[in-house]
């Protein structure tokens, strides 16, 4: 029996890269998945993985700067799983380059992306989530050890993902009495977006960030399936029921504080 057996996920961002891989680990786990991304054709994929392990899966395309489509989605998992035990606000995007030549539009659109879904979805969610009993409901958003440092060229994806993190904490705060936790991983994984998204860099962003890969105790990029997913999992499981407003650095001791 899996960790997450009978559970019902929301996940978003799940076409590629980390989403992809967390998705796969929680229907192996035993949870049922509604899953979106803006990637219809690899969304499908996904889904196909997720049921080949047994998951009955939703996968909702979808552009998540799209209140109603966000709506429609919550609505949708509802009418065939009948609630929400977990939702995972795994989607963001990543511009980097010099903050003087960073534009607001910029700035706004990530926003939208990756704290404004999770804002809508929270909210969206809730209904379905609070007071269940036992170990109640589970909320994980993702922040960035990126955040956390603040270093060169990451102006908009530091500053989104600390509002992340910061939102992460508040509503922890507010929604313990409803017996849901809420906390967040800050991932350290090479994906295939990682990968791809660098060839669009600068070569000195693109050297930064294979270093930044490596930064960690164990020397070596982590795996998004084999490190990552595993850590998320364990958040989304009973098991984490004594947790919340917490951050997991998941990234293999890159991130080390007192």
């Amino acid at each position: 029996m899996g960790k997450l057996e009978g559970k019902i996920v929301i996940l978003t961002g799940a076409a590629s890269g980390l989403g992809k891989f967390e998705a796969i680990r929680m229907a192996e786990e035993g949870a049922n998945l509604t899953i979106c991304d803006i990637q219809a054709e690899k969304l499908e994929i996904t889904k196909q993985l997720c049921e080949e392990r047994g998951a009955q899966v939703i996968a909702y395309p979808c552009d998540v700067r799209s209140y109603d489509s966000l709506k429609n989605m919550v609505e949708k998992t509802v009418e065939k799983f009948g609630t929400v035990d977990v939702l995972v606000n795994n989607v963001h995007c990543t511009t980097l380059k010099p903050f003087i030549d960073m534009d607001i539009e910029t700035f706004k659109n990530e926003l939208e992306i990756s704290a404004f879904s999770a804002w809508h979805l929270m909210q969206l969610c809730f209904p379905y989530m609070k007071n269940k009993p036992g170990a109640g409901a589970s909320i994980v958003n993702f922040g960035s050890r990126w955040g956390q440092e603040s270093p060169k060229m990451s102006a908009t994806y530091s500053a989104v993902k600390e509002v992340v993190r910061s939102l992460t904490r508040t509503v922890a705060r507010e929604w313990g009495e409803y017996n849901i936790r809420v906390n967040c991983i800050c991932p350290g994984g090479f994906t295939d977006n990682a990968k791809n998204d660098m060839d669009k860099q600068l070569p000195e962003m693109q050297a930064y960030a294979m270093e930044a890969f490596k930064d960690n105790v164990f020397h070596r990029a982590g795996d998004p399936y084999e490190d990552v997913a595993p850590i998320l999992v364990f958040l989304a499981s009973d098991d984490s029921h004594w947790m919340s407003g917490q951050t997991v650095n998941a990234d293999g001791g890159g991130w080390i504080t007192a």
